[in-house]
């Protein structure tokens, strides 16, 4: 019998290449040992194992809940716990801390101030605010503890991400991937044009010479294709020596998929990382088609709701208006009003979806009902969306 658990969000923690390294559960004001309940079903459920080598981060304020025995319970070489400095200069707790330590726990000082020593003298690790600006007398204590898996929480830009990573932050958390450069706006429009017009092509189910002779216009995106189907997602045996054999390999939907991808990975230089932007529009599309399919979805149904997750984020990605951005690709009604309104069944599922990597006091229990979504399923999902996210990072 499924229970009613509580609900929680998970931002997505990135290195300063853009790829997946944890997920910040964030549970609200959430009793602890209501945490840990459901920390114990996710681990149940297969969430580390599907998601390895993913950490999970989890805020607590109250140490003396915590399990003593935790390591029964969680793979605590995958769990961090954040840890607010203001509550450890107790020595009671500081000696749980130790002890949690020494079980294998990674332990972060959380919300660390920077301006004295810290409270607790065994902090290897600092979560730092940086939603204004990367607080100077930081810095020093970076260098210090230089080996630390040190967090940037609350990045609201990418000015700030990138300060991030200069001042050598190794975790990045934060809303900075909705909030990207001008220089967004002066994407290849050649390439974007090229792109657009593949989708079209594999919509109609255009015949492949007219998919390679797009190709073949553009390096990147032949490199792009052939890295694919070489990479170990498809397990390839078979040396791919045309273009026509890496389409045909690949298959029709998993190009169009992987095309709309393109999309972000064309229209950003991050110094040799991901668009900030992709493993974001990866974890609606992937997270809109497991529920999906939840639903009892059909193959049509669900390609609809990951074309809808995916393309949501265009307007952050090319400076524009969604409305004007998806005016040329004759998308279907329900598709349109769901991007642009919020409205269906459709348009409910991204709502959700957009509240899912996000705080948690923006989320909104009744949108569960309103889809027909048990919490069980609802984690279910999440943890095959961010599974998805995982493997589009090694693989891009």
């Amino acid at each position: 019998m499924t229970q009613n658990r509580g609900i929680g969000t998970f931002l997505p923690v990135m290195n300063g290449k853009q790829q997946l390294q944890a997920l910040q559960a964030d549970f609200g004001d959430m009793p602890v040992g209501e945490v840990f309940s459901i920390l114990q079903f996710l681990n149940e459920s297969e969430f580390f194992s599907r998601l390895s080598p993913i950490s999970l981060l989890v805020k607590i304020s109250d140490v003396a809940q915590i399990p003593v025995d935790l390591d029964t319970r969680l793979p605590v070489a995958r769990v961090t716990l954040c840890v607010p400095e203001m509550h450890v200069s107790d020595k009671d707790v500081q000696l749980r801390l130790k002890h949690f330590s020494s079980l294998g726990v990674t332990v972060l000082l959380d919300d660390f101030n920077a301006s004295y020593e810290p409270a607790w003298e065994g902090a290897r690790n600092l979560g730092v605010d940086c939603h204004a600006a990367i607080p100077v007398q930081v810095k020093p204590w970076l260098g210090r503890l230089h080996t630390g898996m040190h967090l940037a929480k609350n990045l609201s830009s990418a000015t700030l991400q990138e300060q991030a990573v200069e001042a050598g932050f190794k975790w990045l958390a934060g809303d900075y991937a909705f909030n990207p450069p001008a220089s967004n706006k002066a994407a290849d429009a050649s390439a974007r044009t090229r792109l657009l017009k593949l989708l079209g092509l594999v919509a109609r189910d255009a015949e492949s010479r007219e998919l390679e002779e797009l190709f073949k216009q553009d390096t990147t995106l032949s490199f792009m294709l052939f890295k694919l189907v070489s990479s170990a997602a498809f397990a390839q045996t078979v040396r791919v020596s045309s273009f026509g054999q890496a389409i045909n390999l690949l298959g029709r939907r998993q190009l169009q998929r992987w095309l709309q991808l393109l999309l972000y990975a064309r229209q950003h230089d991050n110094g040799g990382g991901l668009n900030p932007l992709m493993p974001r529009a990866a974890f609606r599309a992937s997270l809109m088609e497991a529920i999906c399919h939840k639903q009892g979805g059909n193959k049509d149904q669900l390609d609809c709701a990951f074309m809808v997750g995916m393309f949501s984020l265009l307007d952050k990605l090319f400076g524009n208006p969604l409305a004007e951005v998806l005016q040329p690709l004759n998308l279907h009604t329900d598709v349109l009003d769901a991007l642009l309104h919020k409205s269906g069944q459709l348009g409910k599922c991204l709502d959700l979806v957009e509240r899912a990597d996000r705080a948690h006091a923006g989320f909104d229990m009744t949108l569960l009902g309103e889809i027909g979504l048990k919490p069980d399923e609802y984690y279910d999902c999440v943890i095959s969306a961010y599974a998805w996210v995982n493997q589009v990072c090694q693989d891009m």
